[in-house]
């Protein structure tokens, strides 16, 4: 299971020993099911080097990190893609190597990125730091972080009118028509106090473009219930209040991939470190 397998396109995932990469892996294996793309499973344990004991310490014997213990939690994320998705469905990569570089490696063939986060807190924030969102950042396809079980509930989008936020809509729109859930699709914006008089019809003009501009996703998608709405207020304080009810929250990122986290957008970096549900950070792909 060390072999790429020949393959264009799969969701790649990665595992370690934690509860949090079990629920990231049984929602890669969905989104694979509805998607009829294999899995590819990373366990990378670089950065476990700094748990084992140092070497030459007085009166320390050394001991062999445990690579068949690593290689049986591939095994089995890789067998469990395979019993649900068939033998093919499944292939894995033993990496020595640091998880989220692993996953970068890999992400180039992949059509979507899938790791796991623990609870809100300030330990899972500096988990996130270091894979999360410098994956998030850097990844050339769709990364979902997902944090607690898969559950039902709309496919929260957000969007500001960029062109990141239509790849957004479009990767929200089809998540929507998989999962069979609703789409609430959402625009966040702040008026200032001297255009208080105009605020309800700059409102009603928000409505009418947005309507307009989700024309087209509705013609393509015409089983997909669709809920529009302008919201006052911070984007990123509007979605993670949405997330509280919602199975995905997707967001275009305005990240250019250069130091890690720091070049996400705003609102992608509070939706990872506070949303209730697993958030779907999209960026829009190389051009050619």
């Amino acid at each position: 299971m060390k072999g790429k397998p020949d393959m264009t396109k799969y969701i790649l995932v990665g595992v370690d020993d934690s509860p949090e990469a079990q629920i990231a892996l049984r929602w890669a294996v969905d989104a694979a099911a509805a998607r009829e793309l294999p899995v590819r499973v990373i366990r990378a344990y670089l950065n476990e080097i700094s748990r084992w004991p140092a070497l030459g310490v007085e009166g320390y014997v050394p001991q062999p990190m445990p690579l068949d213990k690593y290689q049986h939690e591939l095994d089995a994320a890789v067998q469990y893609a395979r019993d649900r998705l068939g033998y093919d469905g499944g292939s894995g990569w033993l990496a020595s190597s640091d998880p989220a570089n692993a996953l970068l490696i890999e992400a180039e063939d992949a059509e979507m990125v899938v790791v796991g986060t623990r609870s809100r807190n300030k330990v899972s924030a500096a988990v996130l730091g270091s894979v999360a969102t410098a994956v998030s950042a850097k990844a050339p396809c769709p990364v979902v972080v997902v944090r607690g079980e898969r559950r039902t509930g709309p496919v929260v989008v957000g969007t500001d009118g960029s062109p990141d936020s239509e790849d957004a809509i479009a990767f929200a729109f089809e998540q929507a028509a998989r999962t069979g859930q609703r789409l609430d699709v959402v625009y966040c914006w702040q008026p200032q106090a001297e255009h208080a008089a105009s605020i309800d019809s700059t409102e009603q003009l928000l409505q009418n473009w947005l309507a307009e501009s989700l024309a087209p996703y509705r013609e393509k998608f015409p089983t997909v219930p669709v809920r529009a709405s302008v919201a006052e207020g911070r984007a990123g304080t509007r979605l993670i209040k949405r997330s509280a009810k919602a199975s995905l929250v997707v967001v275009g990122s305005r990240g250019r991939g250069g130091v890690t986290g720091l070049l996400l957008g705003s609102v992608s970096q509070s939706l990872l470190h506070h949303a209730d549900s697993p958030v779907a950070i999209v960026r829009r792909p190389k051009e050619s």
